[in-house]
């Protein structure tokens, strides 16, 4: 069994917009928490996989190529691989969000 506290997972990224911690890798995937500090975004970006993101906590303005979604606490977004995706956070609280991305 594996058991991985957010403290304990890997700092993959780190700035003053955001920190990212790895808890899992395999083959098939990677999981990442995510906390964006307030006022903070992550640029859009593509990525050459699938990917989704589930908001643990705050409120997340999110960009997949286009489309723009204001999402809360409990929301699953899922960006297709090559199309560009973004995360802003406009709140005053921190957004953490867990990432996956699929292999």
């Amino acid at each position: 069994m594996l058991v991985t506290g957010v403290e304990e997972g890997f700092v993959v990224m780190s700035d003053e917009a955001m920190t990212g911690r790895r808890l899992y890798a395999s083959s098939e995937a990677v999981i990442i928490h995510m906390t964006i500090n307030p006022g903070k975004a992550i640029e859009p970006h593509s990525a050459p996989v699938d990917m989704e993101f589930f908001v643990l906590e705050g409120e997340g303005l999110f960009t997949i190529g286009d489309e723009k979604a204001l999402v809360r606490q409990g929301t699953l977004v899922a960006a297709p691989k090559g199309l560009a995706h973004g995360i802003a956070n406009p709140g005053e609280a921190h957004l953490r969000i867990l990432a996956v991305k699929n292999s």
